[in-house]
């Protein structure tokens, strides 16, 4: 039953190709005949479509069909006579020749063959020895050679014989075969208008009294009649397709229950063909029916691949049934529906879908992970492991640390983790990690007493005294009574008084304070290198300074740096 559908799918493509060239729409009818041919390939859709290619003058992608007939029949005349027509085109004659000569081998007598033998030889000839007359077929080599003889009214008549335009094509190709078209008087009577003379033979009536055209003729070569079994195809095809277009109204008209009877019967009518399922699913999808939706797009699949369905039908119904499940908040089916989409067809569409897709599932499950209870059992257990660090060793800080690091990914707003992932650090002796999680510690919660501690400590034991000041200072602001701040804050000037008064330069120090933004900007100031300046020559200077409290708290910030040292 498949392999008859597949064939009613070819023939009913191919019903419409013929159509679409008797009606000399030759791009539509190279579409319907290259549908069929993907649908299942034969000798005649070869053909076929070679004709439609000779008809536009591609006459390379007309001898490669028309090779390709030879090649799926190399006993039918007919597909000799494509090829040597294309030959021809391209001005090869005497390979032109020899294909028509193959096929009459097979079907001696074809009047295709013979009839394209003979003008293949003639215009070969006429190229080969134009008479003398060769230099005056080169008017016709002009680009805008119809163009003038449309503007002319006494040659305008011309025209509508198909055969006296092959006439004039020809000669633009080649100008020297003007000695094969002198006898029609037609051709004589355009060379003058084009030579700007008026040429005249005894036989020759005058321009107005030129006798009509000769009738056109049949354009060559044609599609295959239809088949019975085509016109059934077809009819099958129409009547599918009006029960769609009633469905289509019907939805629009968001009258789902009567979309939903139309699209089935179009089923009814092709069950091959994925559009319907399409169809029908985007109706249960308006309805809610999400499961139903998913169902009906795999059914369509399925039919779809049986029958040889075009790709993309097949990628929208993956794309309808990842829409299906993200209606749903079931993330990883959607996506897994969109990549096996874009498996089957690339499109901006769906691969934007898939982006965002997966940007949802991302932070659908950074939600779900968050929770502040289990962060603050993690950061219960982070404690324990920190507690058992001086007896067991720095394996306990280390899966601290990843106790601390879960409580911040489960309750990324809580500042506490932070101050103690940094107490970890210390520990590990990896002071800048430290610095880090107490700066951000502090700057999430900027009133976090055990914070600003936790900074000024490690400020401390790297020598950086301005900056271990500076947060206890904060400290006290914050709780004025603070004796622990008070005290460090004692401790921290004993330690600047040390080394001012040693009289020893720390360069590792002195390097990090010169790093220091705060402490570039002092340095920057002009009116504070004056006063430095000054200061050397005559260090009265540096009292007088000091009695500034705004150039007194700059001085006393470089001392505690490291940066300035005063005896």
């Amino acid at each position: 039953a498949s392999t008859r559908a597949v064939a009613a799918d070819m023939e009913a493509e191919k019903a419409l190709g013929n159509e679409k060239f008797k009606a000399a729409d030759f791009p539509a009818a190279i579409e319907h005949f290259s549908k069929a041919l993907d649908i299942q390939p034969t000798h005649v859709l070869y053909s076929n479509r070679s004709a439609c290619y000779c008809s536009l003058r591609k006459y390379d992608e007309a001898l490669s069909d028309a090779e390709k007939c030879i090649a799926a029949k190399p006993d039918w005349g007919k597909g000799y006579g494509r090829k040597g027509a294309a030959l021809h085109g391209l001005g090869r004659y005497n390979d032109a020749i020899a294909a028509y000569e193959s096929g009459l081998g097979h079907e001696p007598g074809l009047a295709m063959l013979t009839n394209g033998m003979a003008e293949a030889k003639a215009e070969m000839e006429a190229s080969q020895d134009d008479g003398g007359m060769g230099s005056l077929g080169n008017v016709f080599g002009q680009p805008d050679v119809l163009q003038k003889i449309a503007a002319n009214p006494q040659t305008a008549a011309f025209l509508a014989d198909p055969g006296f335009v092959a006439k004039i094509q020809s000669l633009q190709r080649n100008p020297s075969a003007i000695g094969q078209h002198l006898q029609d008087q037609r051709v004589l009577q355009v060379m003058g208008m084009l030579m700007g003379v008026n040429i005249q033979t005894p036989d020759a009536p005058m321009p107005q009294a030129s006798a009509p055209p000769p009738k056109a003729k049949a354009p060559e070569p044609e599609p295959e009649p239809l088949t019975p079994e085509q016109e059934a195809a077809l009819a099958l095809r129409k009547e599918a397709d009006e029960h769609k277009l009633k469905g289509n109204a019907a939805y629009k008209a968001k009258d789902f229950d009567a979309a939903i009877g139309h699209y089935e019967a179009a089923i009814k009518v092709l069950p091959g063909e994925p559009t319907y399922y399409n169809n029908l699913a985007a109706v249960l999808m308006e309805k809610k029916d999400f499961e139903g939706c998913i169902a009906m797009c795999k059914t369509g699949i399925e039919k779809g691949r049986e029958a040889k369905a075009d790709y993309k039908l097949i990628a929208r119904s993956f794309m309808r049934i990842g829409n299906a499940y993200k209606k749903q908040g079931q993330l990883d089916e959607a996506i897994r529906s969109y990549e096996d989409s874009l498996m089957e067809d690339r499109s901006e569409e769906v691969e934007k879908l898939l982006k965002q897709t997966r940007a949802a599932k991302k932070k659908a499950e950074a939600e779900a992970y968050l929770s502040p209870e289990k962060a603050e059992e993690a950061r219960q257990e982070g404690n324990e492991f920190f507690k058992r660090g001086p007896a067991e060793g720095p394996e306990m800080y280390a899966k601290a640390i990843e106790k601390y690091s879960e409580a911040m990914r489960r309750n990324p707003k809580d500042h506490v983790p932070y101050s103690n992932r940094a107490a970890c650090y210390q520990k590990l002796m990896e002071w800048q990690l430290a610095l880090k999680d107490a700066d951000r510690c502090v700057e999430m919660e900027p009133t976090f007493v055990k914070g600003w501690s936790r900074k000024a400590g490690i400020h401390f034991y790297l020598k950086e005294y301005h900056k271990a000041l500076d947060a206890y200072d904060r400290i006290l602001k914050l709780e004025p009574a603070n004796e622990e701040a008070k005290s460090m804050t004692e401790q921290v000037l004993q330690a600047v008084n040390a080394a001012n008064q040693s009289g020893e330069v720390d360069q590792e120090r002195q390097a990090r304070a010169m790093a220091d933004p705060e402490i570039q900007a002092i340095l920057g100031d002009p009116q504070l290198r004056s006063i430095l300046g000054e200061m050397q020559t005559d260090p009265k200077k540096a009292q007088a300074a000091m009695a500034d409290p705004t150039i007194a708290a700059k001085l006393q910030k470089l001392i505690a740096a490291g940066v300035l040292q005063v005896r």
